[in-house]
């Protein structure tokens, strides 16, 4: 019984522990949405730490960071892709 009793006890500490790299769905719940994080990758606040093919993660501190800025009142900008057209005939 000594063995099950140090079991229950890791399980206990392992859910306070929480992992410092986040999948995208992960990331996307924990800043409150798909929405939120494509908005933050846009305007360039986050960055993925890694990204291959099938893998995808970003920091938690990077996370917590765009939160912040949020909180702060900023909101962020995405510049609005042009047509083709609209680039040819601007004027710089």
């Amino acid at each position: 019984m000594g063995v099950r009793k140090d079991v229950e006890k890791m399980a206990k500490f392992s859910v306070l522990i929480e992992p410092r790299l986040l999948r995208p769905v992960d990331a996307a719940g924990y800043v409150g949405g798909e929405g939120v994080l494509k908005l933050f990758v846009l305007a360039g606040w986050l960055q993925p730490i890694v990204r291959r093919k099938k893998l995808t993660l970003y920091a938690r501190a990077a996370l917590d960071s765009c939160c912040s800025r949020l909180e702060a009142g900023e909101f962020p900008e995405v510049e609005k892709t042009r047509d083709r057209s609209e680039k040819a005939f601007s004027m710089p």
